[in-house]
Parts: C-alpha cells; structure tokens; sequence
C-alpha cells in the first residue's frame, strides 16, 4: 500500500463528526471585523477546509465576504491569513461573558 502524505492525513480525530454538531444555526452567527474567533474545522464541508494545525487557534476577523472570511492567526512572530467559509469558525466565549450569563 502505497504511503499517503496528503493534507488531511494524522486527522482522524479531528475530523470526526460529533453528535453535538447537528443543525446550522452557527451559520446564522453575525460578525463583525475586529471579533475573536476559534478555528474548528467542520468535517463535513471540504471546500476551504483550515489545516489541521489551525484547529482550536484563537484568530481576529480581517474581512468579510459573501461566503467566506479572512480570520489573522498569530503562530509564533508570523501573522498568518486563513480565508475560509462561515462554518469553520465559531465566535470566542470569553470567560468574562460566561460569567455574565451564570449570574442571570
């Protein structure tokens, strides 16, 4: 068997869909240029799909788009530009935010 060094290999785990995940009412989220996002790779589009290493990484939203989203990415000195669709991303809960909602 011939030996496979594709973008989505070692990926298992992360592209495994969860139970939770149903529905697309994420997709409904707005944003704004400026907000905090988390990138989680959504197994089932394919289409601009983030790579691996992105996933869980914290970005700002640079731009917006029709379908997709320029999100900026820190790792290390570099500043990387990730354009990908609506549903790889998810907007940051910040801890000050949880505590809000906790005391309601």
């Amino acid at each position: 068997m011939p030996r496979s060094h594709g973008p989505q290999r070692k990926s298992r785990h992360v592209l495994k869909k969860s139970v939770a995940s149903r529905g697309v009412s994420f997709l409904l989220t707005e944003y704004k240029i400026g907000d905090k996002v988390v990138i989680s790779v959504d197994p089932r589009e394919h289409n601009t799909i983030p790579h691996k290493r992105y996933q869980g990484r914290v970005g700002i939203v640079q731009r917006i788009g029709r379908r997709t989203m320029n999100v900026g990415i820190t790792m290390g000195n570099k500043q990387k530009i990730l354009q990908t669709k609506l549903n790889h991303i998810r907007p940051l809960i910040s801890s000050e935010a949880k505590e809000v909602n906790e005391i309601d």
